[in-house]
């Protein structure tokens, strides 16, 4: 059972579930639906850095996130 329906608890699940294929799995959210709090807050955007100093860690984890998030996305995309 996973507690929460937001960006955690769904990426939680889809794992377990990924790992564990018969495994019963219930995801339980309080609100009327998923992504109510923070995660309701998100832009949605991928964030490339450019609007930081240049070298700073803040343009550097931007740039390096997006890049693990497009791989992963392809990665997923070809399967």
């Amino acid at each position: 059972m996973v507690v929460g329906a937001g960006i955690v608890g769904l990426a939680v699940a889809r794992e377990l579930a990924e790992r564990h294929p018969g495994l019963a799995l219930r995801v339980l959210e309080k609100e009327s639906e998923v992504g109510a709090h923070q995660t309701g807050h998100n832009s949605g955007v991928v964030h490339a850095g450019i609007y930081y100093a240049p070298g700073s860690l803040k343009a550097r984890l931007s740039v390096e996130g997006a890049r693990l998030l497009y791989e992963q996305v392809f990665k997923d995309l070809l399967r």
